[in-house]
């Protein structure tokens, strides 16, 4: 929980890899929940490292290092170099297009309750193509992930759920470069 101390046991971990055991900075990836928890680490590891060695780290929120990822070998899962990240009231947009280009009423399927069933099956690691519906709602669902998937794939624009998604699937479907990350 809250103030266990994860963050200063990963923090002197990192460091005793470092300093104790000479892995290389450039082979540790650590990851955190928040973006206080990413800053606490990077200035304990200033400190206990140094500023060179924390520069080989690869260092940040889930968010922040699989947008990173991203931005190396997003090719691979339909993803140019330069891609945007939506937030919320972009997401909010798009879907809100799709409802209406599907001609679908926005009081019965809601934008946010479409938005909290698209981000629980990308949480899932479920594409709109993979998704089966089971209802007649479930099959609205499917339809507008792939309005608003389809959108965000023509505007080179993910959002913060693809952030984990797209790289797990990354790492999944090629080996090539999971073995590159496992090094």
């Amino acid at each position: 929980g809250a103030g266990s101390g994860k963050t200063r046991v990963l923090t002197y971990r990192v460091a005793y890899l470092v300093a104790e055991r000479q892995i290389s900075p450039r082979r540790i990836m650590a990851v955190t929940f928040t973006n206080k928890a990413a800053r606490e680490m990077k200035e304990r590891l200033e400190t206990l490292i140094g500023a060179p060695a924390l520069g080989e780290l690869t260092m940040g929120t889930f968010h922040a290092v699989c947008a990173r990822i991203l931005r190396v070998d997003g090719q691979h899962v339909g993803l140019e170099r330069a891609f945007v990240i939506y937030d919320s009231d972009d997401q909010t947009a798009l879907v809100k297009q799709a409802i209406i280009d599907l001609n679908l009423n926005d009081k019965l399927y809601r934008p946010g309750a479409m938005l909290a069933a698209i981000s629980t099956l990308k949480n899932d690691l479920i594409e709109p193509d993979d998704f089966t519906p089971r209802s007649h709602r479930e099959e609205v669902v499917r339809r507008v992930y792939a309005r608003y998937q389809a959108a965000l794939t023509s505007a080179n624009a993910v959002d913060f759920d693809d952030l984990l998604m797209k790289t797990a699937l990354l790492l999944q479907k090629n080996p090539a470069v999971l073995a590159r990350y496992r090094q």
